[in-house]
């Protein structure tokens, strides 16, 4: 491994960290998380508020999500567009329109300035597995419009699992829970040889922000008495929403909690037992059932799992420990201990995969299907990379067609992943050009040239849902 700075990003709907993994030769690494303010206590809130009369006075993060009743009065509050990346949605503010790219890379450069670190140039993102190839596309050209090259991406699972693999480099079957403030999302993952490969993957819709609203609207008739959570005043819905939270990471190890709200209000006493009676019906509904459906995907039981790794912000919830601890074996979970920093764990592989120039590798082959039925590799499972290019290759006419058709498929020829049309002149001794390049956001570009139409005449397609592996060889070098 080479001296240097290396830095990943767990770019989350609800939350965003960042990790630097500084390496010297001889003297080891050296890691740090950043986040709010620039330090590693809270991430960053993946939250925007832009006003609807200024249009240059906009507002990021905690700030944002702290006073998000009180800004929404004056401001467009955007708290998901991360959700944004990959389609044709936009936010209109004062007449001007804003997508998600757009929004990203304002974001992005809110946290660049806010890290503050003069190598802090180029980045590994971690982002969930079912990432669109637009979603993709879209974040890599926000990342790199603000001066942070991409250097790759990883899926947060993976990343999670980068993070402790010195912890589980032993085990085969790995299952991530990543539990965050908008999602829940698991993978179950397989380690062969030093190659890891995801399974199977399964997400919901629930996370630590749900739970804040149910306890929010629970303990409400204590702290207000007869009144609705509609009808509080914005400030005193901002106090309340910053008090859960509050309370919910205080109980990750308190038994009592008392809740204050300033002057003309009585502090509220509240007990371990009264809160776990709310949330732990949330976790019950929703995280044991997305367990029992990803383990079902991948045809195992909870014996085969030889470690499950919790991450994410809101897996610090003790109820939320408790429920897993029932599941599996204790001596089967790893939880981020390093100072209660599980909220950079995700980031934290991310960096290490940039560290180390983690590969991440074609688990099959990208074939063409010929017409007599077998398939012709183009690039290579376990040869080829992210970033790779095939060297062109020709194919010609069997027929006298005035097209011809490429299917693309793995090397059984059973599942196709794209397929192209291409003009022909109809002569048997028609040549067509192929060539595919592997980009870094894990999508193949295919491009097919036919002279016979001249030399600017080509054809493009993209070839997406690929499968591939990480490839850990250089692991032992951290």
């Amino acid at each position: 491994m080479k001296s240097g700075a290396y830095f990943g990003i767990d770019f989350g709907t609800t939350n965003t960290s960042v990790y630097l993994y500084k390496y010297e030769q001889g003297l080891g690494f050296k890691g740090t998380g950043f986040g709010t303010d620039g330090k590693d206590l809270m991430p960053f809130s993946s939250c925007i508020a832009i006003s609807r009369t200024n249009n240059s006075d906009i507002k990021f993060g905690r700030e944002v999500k702290e006073n998000i009743n009180v800004y929404a009065d004056n401001y467009e509050i955007v708290t998901s567009f991360k959700s944004l990346l990959g389609t044709d949605k936009v936010i209109d503010v004062n007449g001007e329109k804003y997508n998600g790219k757009e929004l990203t890379a304002l974001f992005l450069k809110y946290v660049k300035q806010t890290v503050n670190q003069s190598d802090f140039s180029e980045a590994v993102f971690s982002i969930p597995v079912d990432f669109s190839a637009k979603a993709r596309t879209d974040l890599l050209e926000a990342a790199e419009k603000i001066g942070i090259k991409v250097k790759g991406f990883i899926s947060e699972s993976s990343s999670a699992y980068i993070s402790k693999v010195k912890d589980i480099k032993a085990c085969s079957k790995v299952m991530v829970i990543d539990f965050g403030g908008g999602t829940l999302d698991l993978s179950i993952l397989n380690l062969k040889c030093n190659k890891v490969f995801e399974d199977a993957v399964y997400g919901v819709k629930f996370g630590g922000d749900d739970i804040d609203k149910e306890l929010a609207q629970r303990l409400l008739p204590k702290i207000y008495p007869n009144t609705s959570f509609e009808d509080l005043e914005a400030t005193n819905k901002d106090k309340l929403m910053n008090e859960v939270e509050r309370m919910k990471i205080d109980f990750t190890t308190a038994d009592d909690y008392t809740m204050t709200f300033g002057t003309k209000t009585r502090p509220v006493d509240i007990d371990y037992d009264t809160f776990s009676e709310i949330v732990i019906p949330l976790i019950q509904n929703n995280v044991i059932p997305a367990i029992k459906k990803i383990m079902e995907k991948a045809n195992v039981n909870p014996q085969n799992i030889d470690k499950v790794i919790l991450a994410g912000g809101s897996s610090g919830l003790r109820p939320f420990a408790d429920i897993i601890l029932s599941l599996f074996d204790e001596d089967k979970i790893i939880f981020e201990d390093e100072g209660g920093r599980y909220q950079w764990m995700v980031a934290k592989g991310a960096a290490i995969t940039s560290a180390i120039d983690c590969e991440y590798r074609l688990a099959d082959d990208i074939c063409i299907l010929l017409s007599d039925g077998e398939t012709y590799p183009v690039l290579k499972k376990d040869i080829n990379k992210v970033g790779d290019r095939s060297e062109p290759v020709s194919f010609s006419l069997t027929t006298d067609a005035r097209d011809a058709h490429f299917i693309f498929t793995e090397s059984t020829g059973r599942n196709r992943y794209a397929v192209m049309t291409v003009k022909a002149k109809g002569y048997i001794d028609e040549m067509f050009e192929l060539s595919i390049e592997i980009g870094k956001n894990q999508i193949a570009k295919a491009e097919i040239k036919n002279k016979k139409f001249g030399d600017e005449y080509k054809v493009v397609q993209d070839i997406n849902k690929l499968r591939f592996y990480y490839d850990l060889k250089d692991i032992e070098d951290l």
